[in-house]
C-alpha cells in the first residue's frame, strides 16, 4: 500500500501527517505532528527548518516517505479563465497566456498549473482556474524537504486538500452531503493565524478566499464575511447556490461552527479530520490537519494531483495509431503515415515555439511600456512644476529697475507667494506680488503702477492707500500694491538697471563716535 507524508510550514509551526492508503480508496491517518518554530520558511531558512523537521521525525519515529506540501491561499493567485476548446499539445500554453496577460508578475517569476472546469461555458468555450505563485515558495519546500532527508512529490494549495478532506468525512459518514444533487459546499477551515473559505460544486473547487485577520476572533466579522463571500457566489450562480457549509475544527466543545449556525440560513455541519488519530496537536490546527488528510486522500487515488505547482501541466504531443497500421501490414501506408506525423509533430513544435517566443515579445514590450508610462508621468510633472514656478531674482531686479525714485520713495515691504495654476485658465497666474511703498509724492505711484500695466506679464494691478506708521522715515501716504504675475522664460528678463552706485563711505576711525555717520542712530546707549 501506498504511504505518504504531507506538510504545511507556517508561521508558528510544521505540521506534519502521514497516512496510508486503505480499502475503499480511503486513506488512514497514522500519525499527526506539530514541530513548533518562529519563522515563516523562506528558501534562506529552508535548510534550518528542515533539519529541525527531521529531527522531530525520528524523534517521533517517522520514516521518511514521499511528501506533499500545502501553500496558504493567501500565497496563491486563483484566476478564472476561458480558452477555446484545443488539443492536449495546445491547451497549457493557451492558458498561460490567458492567465498572465494581465499578470503582475512576470512570467518567468511564477510557477502555474490549472485544472478545467467539468462543464462548459455557455458560449461553448472551456473554462479553466489557474493557480500560480511565486517560484521562490517551491524552492524553499525543495530545500526544506531535501534537509529533511524527504522527497517531494507534489505542491498544491491548501482549498484543494480541505475539498478531499470534506470528501472523505461525507464517505466515513462524519458529516451527511446535501440531498440536492449537484449542490455547492462550502468548507470553512482555520490555522493559528489563518483561515479560509473554499465553494465546491462537482467535486471541484470553483471559489476561494482568505479570512481577514480581524475577523479570525470576532463572531460578529467572520458572520459577516461569510454572509458576503456566500452572496458573493451565489449572485454569480443562482441556479446551484451554496446549499451547506462545513467546518474543519477539533472536536469537543462548540467552536466555530456552533458560532455561526445561527448566523447562516443554510445548515452547518462540523468535522475532526484527525478523528480517531491519537495526537498532540493544537486544537487551533485542525484547518492545517484538514488540508494534510485532504492531500493523503487526493494522493491514494493514485491520479495526479487536481493542482500540482512542482510538476505542473505542460504540452502533451498527440500520438498516432500508426502500429495498427503497421499491423496491418501495409508498409507504405504506414510509412506515409508516419512521415506525416513527423511533419505535423515538427510544425507543432515549431508553433509552439513561436507561440513561446511571442509570448515573450509580449511580456517584454508590456514590460517596455510600463516603463515608458513611468518616464511620461516624470516628464508631465516636471513640465507642470516648470510652468509654475517663477525666477525671483530676475523679479527683484526688475522692481529695483523699474522703481521710480529711492529718494523720494521707500519700498518698506516686498511680499511674494506661489498661486496655484488653475486648470484650463487662459492666462495662468503662477505668483502674486504685494509692495508697500512710502513716499510724499501720488505721481510716483502712478508712474510705477503705469510700468506696471506697461508689461504684459503683470495682471488684476491694485493700489490702495494704507495707514502710514511711524516706521515711514517722514514720508507722509503709504502705498499698497498687489499684481498676479504671469510666468515668462528667462529670455524676457531684458530690463537693464541705469541707476549710479553710491559712494563708498569714509572708514570709521577707531575713537569715532556713532554720531559721525550719515543717518546714524542718535542719544546714547546704555550698556
Amino acid at each position: 500500500m501506498s504511504r505518504f507524508l504531507a506538510i504545511d510550514a507556517d508561521q508558528g509551526g510544521i505540521h506534519v501527517a502521514v497516512g496510508t492508503g486503505a480499502r475503499g480508496g480511503t486513506v488512514r491517518v497514522e500519525h499527526a505532528l506539530t514541530v513548533p518554530v518562529t519563522e515563516l520558511l523562506t528558501p534562506a531558512n529552508a535548510a534550518d527548518l528542515g533539519r529541525q523537521l527531521r529531527d522531530a521525525l525520528r524523534a517521533g519515529g517517522i520514516a521518511a516517505g514521499p511528501t506533499l506540501a500545502t501553500v496558504g491561499r493567501d500565497r496563491v493567485i486563483l484566476k478564472d479563465v476561458k480558452i477555446p476548446r484545443v488539443g492536449p499539445s495546445e491547451e497549457p500554453n493557451l492558458v498561460r497566456f490567458q492567465a498572465t496577460k494581465d499578470a503582475t508578475e512576470a512570467s518567468d517569476a511564477v510557477v502555474l498549473d490549472y485544472y478545467t472546469l467539468d462543464r462548459d461555458d455557455p458560449d461553448g468555450q472551456v473554462r479553466a482556474v489557474t493557480v500560480s505563485v511565486r517560484k521562490d515558495v517551491v524552492a524553499a519546500y525543495k530545500a526544506l524537504c531535501q534537509a529533511a532527508g524527504l522527497k517531494l512529490a507534489g505542491v498544491t494549495p491548501r482549498p484543494q486538500g480541505a475539498l478531499a478532506a470534506l470528501e472523505r468525512a461525507i464517505a466515513t459518514g462524519a458529516v451527511t452531503e446535501p440531498e440536492a444533487k449537484r449542490a455547492s459546499v462550502a468548507v470553512l477551515t482555520r490555522g493559528e493565524k489563518w483561515g479560509e473559505l473554499l465553494i465546491a460544486r462537482d467535486g471541484q473547487v470553483v471559489f476561494s478566499r482568505a479570512v481577514s485577520a480581524t475577523a479570525l476572533n470576532s463572531e460578529s466579522q467572520i458572520l459577516s464575511e461569510l454572509r458576503r463571500n456566500l452572496a458573493v457566489y451565489n449572485g454569480q450562480s443562482p441556479q446551484q447556490p451554496v446549499e451547506a457549509v462545513y467546518v474543519a475544527e477539533a472536536a469537543g466543545p462548540v467552536g466555530w461552527s456552533g458560532r455561526i449556525r445561527s448566523g447562516l440560513q443554510v445548515p452547518v455541519q462540523a468535522f475532526d479530520p484527525l478523528a480517531g488519530v491519537e495526537s498532540f496537536t493544537p486544537a487551533d490546527a485542525r484547518g492545517h490537519f484538514a488540508t494534510l488528510v485532504g492531500l493523503l486522500q487526493l494522493k491514494t487515488r493514485g491520479t495526479r494531483l487536481p493542482i500540482d505547482l512542482a510538476a505542473p501541466r505542460e504540452p502533451v504531443v498527440a500520438r498516432s495509431s500508426s502500429r495498427n497500421l503497421m499491423a496491418a501490414g501495409v508498409a507504405v501506408l504506414a510509412f506515409l503515415i508516419i512521415g506525416g506525423l513527423g511533419f505535423g509533430y515538427m510544425k507543432v513544435k515549431a508553433k509552439d515555439a513561436t507561440y513561446a517566443k511571442l509570448t515573450a515579445e509580449k511580456v517584454d514590450l508590456e514590460k517596455t511600456m510600463k516603463d515608458y508610462e513611468e518616464d511620461d508621468k516624470r516628464i508631465k510633472a516636471l513640465k507642470e512644476w516648470d510652468e509654475s514656478r517663477i525666477n525671483w531674482l530676475d523679479e527683484i531686479y526688475d522692481l529695483t529697475a523699474r522703481f521710480p525714485d529711492i529718494k523720494n520713495a521707500r519700498l518698506e515691504q516686498f511680499r511674494a507667494e506661489p498661486l496655484t495654476v488653475q486648470k484650463g485658465a487662459k492666462t495662468k497666474y503662477v505668483a502674486r506680488i504685494t509692495l508697500k511703498v512710502a513716499t510724499n509724492d501720488p505721481n510716483l505711484m502712478n508712474n510705477l503702477q503705469n510700468g506696471m500695466n506697461a508689461d504684459k506679464k503683470y495682471h488684476n494691478i491694485n493700489k490702495q492707500i494704507k495707514p502710514t506708521t511711524g516706521l515711514s522715515g517722514g514720508f507722509t501716504q503709504t502705498y499698497e500694491v498687489r499684481a498676479d504675475i504671469e510666468r515668462r522664460p528667462a529670455n524676457e528678463y531684458v530690463r537693464k538697471l541705469t541707476a549710479t552706485a553710491p559712494s563708498k563711505p569714509s572708514k570709521l576711525s577707531d575713537t569715532g563716535s556713532g554720531s559721525d555717520l550719515e543717518g546714524g542712530f542718535g542719544g546714547q546707549v546704555n550698556e
